[in-house]
């Protein structure tokens, strides 16, 4: 340890951010009010003309750091970014539309203290101001990386995770390729899980997780090409696969078109949904 100054926080909270400024001071507060405190705050702004930085230096907390950076619309660059300048050997993610409750941090670590290398808790979902359902991260059943390869990733959110840095040295940090963007966080999970690290699942609720209105069929588009994209490589990658894990990855296809084509059909655009169901049901046969 270096005499001439302070060590190190143990926990790096990495917080992406684009004209969120009312969400983030949520965000932030909910860090400050943890019960554990050895922690930094790293705020990654996309040089946001809301205020932000004016919402951050507001918040008199030493131990929270305003970085501004282009991200050219790739939010995993802001995570990269926030992970190559953190001094914590434990990283912890936080959007900033998102927030913690206070046991957050303390809950997470006692996992991670006793050998898992990657954790991830329950949230609450916040949909239009109201609190509804509970993303719950598992347990999951069996090998991880089968789970989510064939099961999707439907509730290991960014905010829920907590991760040894080592993880990231080791095994390389957020894909930053374009066709990756909505689903870059899926392609890290399946990467992590592959590589054989530890994790952990916390069957508890430490947070809250907002969902915005429902997505343009423009973005559902992306994020289907994007999560189809992800499952096709780590297939491909399949040592020697079965029969039944490769009916297992067809109809993982097949899912996740027709889980696009049903995103689209409750915006009540039922002709754009239609040729999304057409696919899906080819992919599942051929």
């Amino acid at each position: 340890m270096d005499m001439n100054g302070p060590a190190p926080p143990k926990v790096s909270v990495i917080i992406p951010t684009y004209n969120q400024a009312d969400l983030l001071a949520k965000a932030l507060q909910s860090v400050v009010m943890q019960t554990y405190s050895d922690w930094e705050a790293i705020v990654i702004d996309n040089h946001s003309p809301d205020g932000t930085k004016d919402v951050v230096e507001s918040i008199r907390d030493t131990r929270i750091r305003y970085l501004p950076f282009s991200n050219r619309g790739v939010i995993a660059a802001s995570r990269n970014y926030g992970i190559r300048m953190a001094a914590g050997d434990i990283i912890a993610f936080l959007d900033s539309d998102d927030l913690w409750y206070p046991t957050k941090i303390t809950e997470c670590l006692i996992p991670l203290e006793q050998g898992a290398d990657i954790v991830c808790h329950g949230l609450r979902i916040r949909r239009d101001g109201t609190l509804g359902e509970i993303l719950s991260p598992g347990p999951i059943p069996g090998s991880v990386f089968t789970s989510l390869l064939f099961r999707g990733n439907s509730s290991i959110a960014t905010s829920a995770v907590m991760a040894k840095k080592v993880c990231f040295d080791r095994f390389g940090l957020f894909s930053e390729e374009p066709a990756l963007v909505t689903a870059e966080d899926y392609e890290m999970w399946l990467r992590l899980a592959g590589s054989g690290v530890r994790w952990a699942f916390i069957p508890v609720v430490l947070g809250e997780y907002t969902v915005h209105g429902m997505n343009a069929s423009g973005n559902v588009q992306k994020q289907m090409l994007a999560e189809e994209r992800i499952v096709m490589k780590y297939c491909r990658e399949m040592p020697n696969p079965t029969l039944r894990e490769r009916l297992a990855c067809r109809k993982r296809r097949m899912m996740v078109i027709l889980r696009a084509g049903a995103r689209i059909w409750q915006t009540g655009n039922i002709g754009a949904a239609l040729p999304y169901f057409l696919k899906g049901i080819l992919r599942g046969l051929y």
